[in-house]
């Protein structure tokens, strides 16, 4: 499925943490009518399921969308996830979104890393490749929504993971959303470096299945994905997609979070 959206594409992804302005103050009269246009995010964001990070940017694989793969951020949505992180955490408001980008693109980043490895260990030529396909099809559209979901819940750890300069808001508000998600997000609330371990060899098994044949020594799955913390997002095409219900709602959160639009 593609995107019909209005998008943006983002040349450069750390535009999207440098507005031109400063961040206009929580209190302002602007930013209270952004809130009440988004009050929905009290049951998005607090409800016992909480939206997951692929709801707020969803990863649109090279496998099934050719030259539009990437991810996609959903403008309003993101920024009801800005407005929870401000509600639940002490965070100040250029913090929150701060921590909002870097979840939702980290967690979209790791999924693209998935692909990236089986892609580079499938035998066929990769107009051809087969292996992250297959998995696709076989493996994780079986066990979405069920504690089976290891690329789910490794991909909200490798979040976690990819900023150990984080303070403990950051941490405390993140594992306060993953806890009120569906399972496959909700266990790397609670997952010990010894299960995270296992669940990249089993989630590596079921992209690879018994490996090469040809001789190639295959790299372990959590070698390569270490290799890549922090990820810098180097290749992946990054779109701002216009969810807003009204233009003025889109018109407040643009002036407001992403006024280099």
């Amino acid at each position: 499925m593609l995107i019909k959206e209005e998008t943006y594409p983002i040349f450069q992804f750390t535009e999207l943490y440098l507005p031109k302005r400063t961040l206009r103050s929580p209190n302002s009269a602007i930013f209270n009518r952004l809130k009440l246009s988004l009050r929905e995010y009290e049951r998005v964001f607090t409800d016992w399921r909480c939206e997951n990070l692929d709801m707020i940017g969803t990863y649109r694989p090279y496998h099934f969308n050719g030259e539009e793969f990437g991810l996609y951020v959903y403008i309003e949505t993101l920024s009801m996830l800005i407005l929870s992180i401000l509600e639940r955490s002490e965070l100040s408001l250029r913090d929150s979104h701060t921590l909002a980008l870097d979840a939702v693109l980290t967690h979209g980043a790791f999924h693209y890393l998935l692909e990236r490895y089986a892609t580079l260990n499938d035998p066929a030529p990769q107009d051809k490749a087969e292996l992250y396909p297959n998995y696709k099809r076989n493996v994780y559209r079986k066990v979405w929504g069920t504690a089976d979901c290891l690329e789910e819940t490794l991909a909200n750890d490798f979040v976690l993971k990819a900023f150990p300069s984080w303070d403990r808001p950051q941490k405390t508000y993140l594992e306060f959303l993953y806890a009120r998600q569906r399972h496959g997000y909700c266990e790397a609330v609670a997952c010990d470096p010894g299960t995270i371990w296992d669940m990249y060899g089993r989630l590596e098994k079921s992209l690879l299945g018994e490996g090469r044949t040809d001789g190639t020594k295959i790299p372990c799955l959590s070698e390569f994905v270490e290799r890549n913390i922090p990820f810098r997002l180097m290749g992946l095409p990054v779109y701002l997609v216009n969810d807003c219900k009204t233009p003025e709602t889109f018109a407040r959160i643009i002036e407001i979070l992403f006024p280099q639009l």
